[in-house]
């Protein structure tokens, strides 16, 4: 079966490939490709169903004054969407831990065409001044990992606390967080930080915290402690909203 189901993939993707390179279409924004071995992410673009669910809430309630924070840029596709509803010249910082995705994030994100832009090799990590990364093929499970495993590299960490500091500390500013788990310190250890966000867009792991849905209830609560109200949530992707 999923002989199958990658043979019609890799059709979609090459006859799409022969006419327009490695170019996609991402709700009305183009982005690129790295030129790839696997059909998975191309297919995703072309069906509508790369980051969907994430993609529905930028679209549906980004609020294009207000500068933002994104942790997790990977290709730069999502931080594509989010440049183009953000009023021009407004701060929008990428945090990207995986250095091999950093190119191509750049090109899409407009770093150097589009102001205010800034993208920043690291990982939000609150053990010290360096996060241990697992950089595997499936560059949306890269995540924090400990021990010397193939695949482990060293990156500059950083925290919420130091980007949103090094913006200016805005009030009402919004956070787009895509960070494979480690959303959970990040959530249970800054919410003096949370309290000044406007919105929150951030998906959630369940599948990989240790305590599952009670982990996700944890989260939610210091998300009401900051004073922010869950607004919505398509599968695991949760907007919060401050009233």
């Amino acid at each position: 079966m999923s002989m199958i189901r990658d043979f019609l993939r890799w059709r979609r993707v090459r006859k799409h490939v022969a006419q327009h390179g490695w170019r996609f279409d991402f709700h009305g924004v183009e982005v690129r490709l790295p030129v790839m071995d696997q059909p998975g992410f191309a297919n995703a673009l072309l069906r509508g169903k790369y980051e969907a669910e994430e993609a529905a809430l930028i679209l549906s309630h980004l609020p294009p004054d207000c500068p933002v924070i994104e942790l997790g840029g990977s290709l730069g596709i999502v931080s594509a969407l989010i440049g183009s509803r953000l009023r021009a010249g407004l701060a929008h910082v990428i945090v990207e831990a995986n250095e091999a995705l950093l190119p191509v994030c750049s090109v899409n994100a407009g770093v150097g065409k589009r102001a205010g832009v800034e993208l920043r090799h690291a990982a939000v990590f609150y053990g010290g001044p360096v996060a241990r990364f697992a950089a595997g093929g499936n560059i949306h499970a890269n995540r924090l990992a400990e021990g010397d495993a193939a695949g482990v590299i060293e990156v500059p960490a950083v925290t919420l606390a130091e980007v949103w500091q090094g913006i200016g500390r805005p009030e009402g500013f919004t956070l787009v967080c895509d960070i494979e788990g480690g959303e959970v310190p990040l959530v249970l250890g800054e919410g003096d930080v949370l309290a000044h966000a406007g919105t929150v867009i951030m998906e959630l792991h369940p599948a990989v915290y240790p305590d599952g849905e009670a982990t996700v209830d944890a989260i939610c609560a210091r998300m009401g402690a900051a004073g922010l109200r869950q607004a919505a949530r398509l599968r695991d992707v949760v907007l919060w909203v401050r009233d």
